[in-house]
């Protein structure tokens, strides 16, 4: 089992790279993985970092809003709940993700995605 240093470094880490992430500055995100960084969620499913960008950029990055609801961190591993969605209601999803830190990096990450429908309460995992 890892510190509180060390799973607070790892939340630090997640945070940075998802606010880079938010913000569409995928140059500024790729020193903060791994060159082997496997993604398993959607729409990514990719093996290397490089893949990982690729496909990233296709995205509609500066319009998404990641609204972070939980971010818990245990020995190697950072999971979220979070909110997403494009303005206009072109996406709403509630979204749980896994991430993986080796070395200083992030290594990996999974994710798990629930569409939210348009009439559910305005904050449907407010206390998760």
């Amino acid at each position: 089992m890892s510190t509180d240093n060390t799973s607070t470094d790892h939340k630090e880490l997640v945070l940075n790279c998802l606010e880079l992430y938010g913000k569409g500055d995928l140059d500024a995100v790729a020193p903060l993985m791994r060159d082997d960084y496997a993604d398993h969620g959607l729409p990514f499913q990719t093996s290397t970092k490089a893949e990982w960008i690729a496909e990233a950029r296709k995205l509609p990055l500066a319009d998404l809003r990641i609204d972070i609801r939980r971010l818990v961190a245990e020995g190697d591993y950072v999971t979220m709940f979070s909110r997403r969605w494009l303005p206009g209601g072109a996406l709403d999803i509630a979204v749980a993700d896994i991430f993986r830190v080796q070395d200083g990096l992030i290594a990996e990450r999974w994710e798990v995605v629930e569409r939210i429908p348009a009439d559910a309460p305005t904050n449907p995992v407010a206390e998760l």
